[in-house]
């Protein structure tokens, strides 16, 4: 492998064995790893086109930190965001963000080839045909279409993947034919080829329990938890500091037949406090514990408040900054959200993995439950020094959005 080459799929079987014989990290090594990819990427911030890392923390009063780091010639988001409890994991955060569209743009024209999937070998057609943009669409397999090779973790075998559900290069127009959704959904950067791989599975399985529970009639009256109820230690830290702040946490359980937590959050001001953003700041996340998928959510929501006060991102739009806001919808959504009765009691906690191989295994378990044909991770990028992945994971036919919407 040349360092900074992207990984070979032949080759990322192998690299998945060798991380499973290290040993697992003291949280003080954790901690020297991070602020070492922080430096790290920094370092090489020329090459990756990253003119700024700051942050926006100060901009509301969560006591979460948010970091922003800008990519002018970003063929996607130019401004990515980041979050943590501390500056350094919320500097990571952000910074890895940017580094998987760098990546996702980057594909070297070798790696592609264009062909018709009637043309191909195997059952590419029935493969992708749930991932179409238009389901059903009974013409997408005589297209023409960019393919680039994915190992699958289900079967230990190379197979076809679309690059239109693998590259960033979101300009106008578009590269790719309309056949398959362009979304960031499985795209994950980490300091192992594991904690890579594991990162976009989640992903992957939060949106597609999202997605689903959109759907479902009354989810939220069903399905919300109260905050006052929560006692596990990081999501109880993070409601602590929202409460201090005068804010509270509408908490929202995504049920999904995968069994792993998911969770749906709103953000918003109590009444009676300074209103800095009138809209809730909404979050989400998957996780192998309770705590930490509910964490995740919480914080996004804080990372979600804090990005629209600063007005940063493109694809924030006007939309987002109403001349006027329904305020009585406002204040019976707040009602809702700080309703000391909610139908649902928290679940209880259950074990975290013991070490990557085995959170890869429960990962993989896990999609298989949620429908998923295949699990193809393609390689996108590897750096020796400091040690980063940014891999793109694509799990056929789960859908990120309702069906219609994209």
């Amino acid at each position: 492998m040349i360092a900074g080459d992207p990984l070979s799929p032949a080759s990322l079987i192998v690299s998945l064995a060798h991380e499973r014989a290290r040993p697992a990290l003291s949280p003080a090594e954790i901690n020297a790893r991070t602020a070492a990819l922080v430096r790290g990427v920094l370092d090489r911030r020329h090459r990756f086109g990253i003119t700024r890392l700051g942050s926006i923390t100060r901009l509301d009063r969560t006591g979460i930190v948010v970091t922003q780091v800008v990519r002018p010639l970003a063929l996607s988001n130019v401004v990515s965001q980041g979050k943590g409890l501390d500056p350094w994991r919320a500097a990571a955060s952000g910074l890895m963000e940017a580094l998987e569209s760098w990546a996702g743009e980057q594909i070297e024209p070798a790696r592609l080839t264009t062909r018709a999937a009637i043309d191909m070998k195997g059952d590419l057609r029935r493969l992708y045909a749930g991932s179409l943009v238009h389901r059903g669409d009974p013409g997408w397999d005589r297209i023409a279409l960019r393919w680039i090779d994915g190992w699958d973790l289900f079967t230990d075998r190379c197979l076809p993947v679309p690059a239109a559900l693998v590259d960033t290069v979101y300009t106008y127009p578009s590269p790719h034919p309309v056949a398959f959704p362009r979304t960031t959904t499985g795209l994950a950067a980490a300091g192992t080829l594991h904690g890579a791989i594991i990162h976009a599975g989640l992903e992957v399985l939060e949106r597609a329990g999202v997605a689903a529970a959109a759907r479902e009639p009354h989810f939220f009256d069903r399905s919300q938890l109260a905050s006052s109820a929560i006692d596990w230690p990081l999501s109880a830290h993070v409601l602590a500091r929202l409460d201090e702040a005068g804010l509270v946490a509408g908490i929202w359980r995504v049920e999904a037949e995968h069994g792993l937590p998911i969770y749906w959050c709103h953000v918003v001001e109590k009444e009676g406090t300074e209103e800095v953003a009138p809209l809730p700041g909404e979050g989400f996340g998957c996780d192998f514990t309770h705590d930490a998928a509910l964490a995740k959510a919480l914080m996004e929501a804080c990372q979600a408040r804090a990005t629209a006060i600063a007005g940063a991102r493109e694809d924030i739009t006007r939309s987002f900054y109403p001349e006027r806001h329904d305020r009585r919808r406002l204040d019976g959504w707040r009602r809702q959200i700080l309703a000391r009765t909610c139908p649902s009691s928290p679940p209880r906690e259950v074990m975290a993995p013991g070490g990557a191989p085995e959170a890869l295994d429960r990962l993989l378990r896990a999609l298989e439950r949620a429908g998923a044909h295949a699990a193809l991770a393609v390689p996108l990028f590897h750096l020796p020094d400091p040690e980063i992945y940014v891999i793109r994971l694509v799990v056929p036919p789960l859908r990120h959005v309702p069906v219609g919407v994209a």
